[in-house]
């Protein structure tokens, strides 16, 4: 991920979104933070109130596939004593 893809100065229009108000993210940041439908976006604040924003990783993308594949495995074949355990 390149910062030197990110264009300055980029300008949007804050529109309004059902109840909301929203932007348009531009091409430039949906290309260098490689963003996909469904991606969530973390919005912070910094102390000269400029707008922060990350992507927010997914668990997928912090832990081994192996081990995520695992857990699944152990989940289902032991589904009825954690839902008795859950309700308890």
């Amino acid at each position: 991920m390149s910062v030197m893809n990110v264009r300055n100065n980029e300008v949007r229009k804050v529109n309004r979104m059902g109840n909301s108000l929203g932007i348009g993210i531009p091409k430039s940041i949906i290309d260098t933070l490689e963003l996909k439908k469904g991606d969530e976006l973390q919005f912070n604040l910094d102390e000269n109130n400029r707008i922060v924003l990350e992507k927010k990783s997914k668990l997928e993308d912090r832990v081994d596939p192996e081990l995520l594949e695992m857990l699944a495995e152990t989940f289902e074949e032991h589904d009825k004593v954690f839902r008795h355990l859950r309700d308890r």
